[in-house]
């Protein structure tokens, strides 16, 4: 008995020897990056397959180890890198939303890599973003625009309404028009985990009401509110119970993903839909024609404002590949990267030199915003609160969806922001 148990750990020792020994001389000859993302929905991974494809086009030697994790947001992925981290499986490079507060969430696991920045020519703004303890740690791959109403243009036109509303009352007016003709005016999806759509939209309905605006939504996510006294808290609680009471919204928001809701509106069923730009790309890649299928305009109240976030990509601590990492974080700078992927995606570029004639209207129009100093600019919920904002507000808010009490709702949405800034 001891003698086949000695036997046994003389085996384990000689294989644990011979793996170590070989996984060694991989990584000292590694051609392999291992990458992890969330882009599966329709536009956005054309978008990050046409990506790879120019990058391997610049790199033949060197393969790509794709892993990518359902979830629009990237709420499961972000949770699982955590994991893999601290287990001492790191990936080489991953997605994450470029902004303050997302990326202070993840300082501990990201390297500095403040030498892409030198000569990469985006806003200052940009760089200010992605800086984290005094360092970049992340590489902006696409801009975001995240105040934006779709609606299908068929259904609009054949209905007679003015998209362009200045305000909530105007907003409401003609979703009931909409109901009347038996439509679904509001589409959102909810649903499969992603409960932190609802945090994304109504930041909208926060950032176009009356009290509302840029600079009250950067003092909410810096911590500084007070959202059980805000009266833009308030404003947009009552429209959204309107919203909900009124039967303007789909009642299977619960069990449809983002891109299924956008799905809604391409079978004519639904006719408006708030979400980022990333759903242009969702549209196109299904056959759906910018200006003629489909437009959109700025959610009610936010003309002129731009909330925004970026894609980005972080070298991670303990990579296995941390130069080939590098070659990638390199080859995300340039123009010839945003052009392969921004397009298809729905997106536009963070560089100001990057060339734009294979742009359609809607993204150069968004560009054109971006880039117009007139424009007033916040970070998103996606980029500046801490990561956990998004899910402690989601599900704080999906609560109020079923239970649309404007009193209630403003306490819990006090406890819930307590619970991440206090």
């Amino acid at each position: 008995m001891k003698k086949t148990l000695l036997l046994g750990l003389v085996f384990l020792f000689l294989f644990s020897v011979q793996v170590f020994s070989g996984g060694e001389k991989e990584s000292e000859g590694a051609t392999e990056m291992i990458v992890y993302h969330w882009w599966t929905a329709g536009g956005e991974k054309e978008a990050i397959d046409a990506l790879f494809q120019a990058f391997l086009e610049d790199n033949p030697d060197l393969t790509i180890v794709e892993n990518p994790v359902s979830g629009g947001g990237g709420g499961v992925m972000r949770g699982q890198i955590k994991t893999m981290v601290m287990a001492g499986n790191s990936p080489d490079t991953f997605q994450l939303t470029y902004g303050t507060g997302m990326l202070n969430s993840f300082a501990e696991i990201l390297e500095p890599i403040d030498e892409y920045f030198a000569d990469f020519p985006v806003p200052p703004m940009v760089k200010e973003m992605g800086r984290v303890n005094g360092h970049q740690v992340s590489v902006p791959l696409n801009i975001m625009r995240n105040n934006c109403l779709w609606y299908n243009k068929k259904l609009v036109d054949e209905l007679g309404i003015n998209p362009n509303f200045k305000d909530f009352n105007e907003c409401l007016a003609a979703f009931e028009k909409v109901k009347q003709a038996g439509y679904i005016p509001f589409v959102i999806g909810a649903g499969a985990g992603q409960q932190f759509w609802l945090a994304q939209i109504t930041e909208q309905m926060i950032l176009g009401a009356p009290h509302g605006g840029p600079d009250y939504i950067t003092k909410l996510y810096d911590g500084e509110a007070d959202p059980a006294k805000d009266a833009a808290i308030r404003e947009m609680f009552v429209f959204l119970k309107a919203l909900i009471e009124k039967g303007y919204i789909n009642t299977d928001y619960s069990a449809l993903t983002w891109d299924q809701a956008g799905d809604v509106l391409m079978r004519d069923e639904g006719v408006f839909y708030s979400m980022g730009d990333w759903a242009k790309g969702h549209f196109t890649s299904a056959g759906w024609k910018p200006k003629v299928d489909f437009d959109y305009v700025t959610n009610p109240g936010t003309e002129g404002f731009f909330t925004l976030h970026f894609d980005g990509f972080s070298l991670c601590k303990g990579a296995p590949h941390p130069e080939i990492a590098r070659k990638w974080l390199t080859f995300l700078t340039t123009a010839e990267a945003e052009t392969a992927f921004c397009p298809i995606k729905g997106a536009t570029p963070p560089r100001l030199d990057a060339p734009t004639d294979m742009y359609d209207a809607i993204s150069l129009d968004i560009l054109a915003d971006f880039r117009d100093p007139q424009t007033e600019i916040v970070q998103s919920v996606f980029a500046q609160p801490p990561e956990e904002y998004l899910g402690v507000l989601g599900s704080m808010l999906s609560g109020f969806m079923e239970n649309p009490d404007v009193e209630k709702g403003i306490a819990d949405y006090a406890s819930a922001y307590d619970s991440i800034y206090k």
